[in-house]
């Protein structure tokens, strides 16, 4: 995630670290045993009754609030959830329409709200989740992931508004980030797309893999050293789903294993976090890239098993 006041809908982007990251509450960084970090969190300060402006009767709000706290608070890895909820800010509101436009019209309202004068009154908000349970297409996690990175500009006609903030899907089915293909190790050969100024090439050119694993990057992305210069250089870290074993473009894509930075992701309802970019824009270029590497780091150190026991083992019936 950039640190802008520009528009941001951040879904599907490899380098996205959301609305994530890895920081203690003074700043400074989280290291030594998560499930120590998961504990310093959850404690009196971060009870449910520290928010009583929540409508704590509404399960679909509770349950939100429950995954809000044993994940993306309780292992530390959302600064906007976190200072918010320890300052009593941290909004969680229910659309009840079953369709997309609903959904919009209600985040038209909770983006105005959330990003108004911050010296009057409802400035107050410092983030929000809207919860959307009941839109059934968006069962499918790539439908939500459309309409939350581009399907929404075409409900919200005032684009000064959406400028203003940046969305973040969460979904229970969120699958995005794989690894390699059983089978492809160090040194194999493979054809990859490259990257120049932040953006993929239209072809791929054939390369080796020269790295695995980077503790900037965890599993998302590895190194290649390309046949051929491309750019004045031939090593470039790469997205592993740039990355294809075929020689053959039009062969259907191989993935390996989902990777746990998924887990970031996986909320028990579809939830759209809104984040004002003023808050954004606290953040430099090397704190965006510590928040990655921090994040990367956990996911990739935790794996799937220990990451799912912080799920909480029981919702309430909705």
């Amino acid at each position: 995630m950039s640190s802008s006041n520009n528009s941001h809908t951040e879904s599907t982007s490899d380098d996205d670290s959301s609305s994530l990251s890895a920081s203690d509450e003074s700043g400074e960084s989280i290291e030594g045993d998560e499930d120590v970090v998961s504990k310093k969190y959850v404690h009196e300060q971060h009870h449910p009754s520290a928010l009583p402006h929540l409508m704590m009767d509404d399960p679909f709000i509770k349950n939100t609030l429950q995954w809000a706290l044993s994940v993306p608070i309780g292992l530390g890895l959302c600064p906007w959830a976190i200072q918010s909820h320890r300052e009593g800010k941290l909004r969680i509101v229910k659309c009840d329409g079953k369709y997309a436009s609903d959904v919009a019209d209600k985040l038209e309202n909770e983006i105005s709200d959330l990003t108004c004068n911050e010296d009057d009154e409802c400035g107050r908000l410092r983030t929000t989740l809207v919860v959307c349970p009941h839109v059934k297409e968006w069962d499918d996690f790539q439908e939500f992931g459309r309409f939350v990175s581009q399907g929404i500009k075409r409900h919200i006609s005032r684009d000064q508004l959406l400028d203003k903030v940046t969305l973040v899907a969460f979904h229970p089915n969120f699958l995005k980030w794989y690894g390699l293909p059983r089978g492809i190790e160090l040194g194999s050969i493979v054809h990859s797309y490259w990257g120049s100024i932040g953006q993929k090439s239209t072809n791929r050119e054939e390369a080796t893999i020269v790295e695995l694993e980077n503790k900037a990057f965890g599993l998302r992305k590895i190194k290649v050293r390309f046949t051929n210069e491309i750019m004045g250089r031939q090593e470039q870290y790469v997205p592993v789903d740039w990355i294809d074993t075929s020689s053959d473009p039009s062969a259907e894509k191989i993935n390996g294993d989902p990777l746990p930075d998924n887990f970031m992701y996986q909320s028990p309802y579809p939830v759209i976090h809104i984040i004002n970019n003023n808050d954004l824009s606290t953040l430099c270029l090397r704190d965006v890239s510590r928040v990655k590497r921090l994040n990367a780091k956990r996911m990739l150190s935790m794996g799937w098993k220990r990451l799912k026991s912080h799920i909480p083992e029981k919702y309430d019936k909705e």
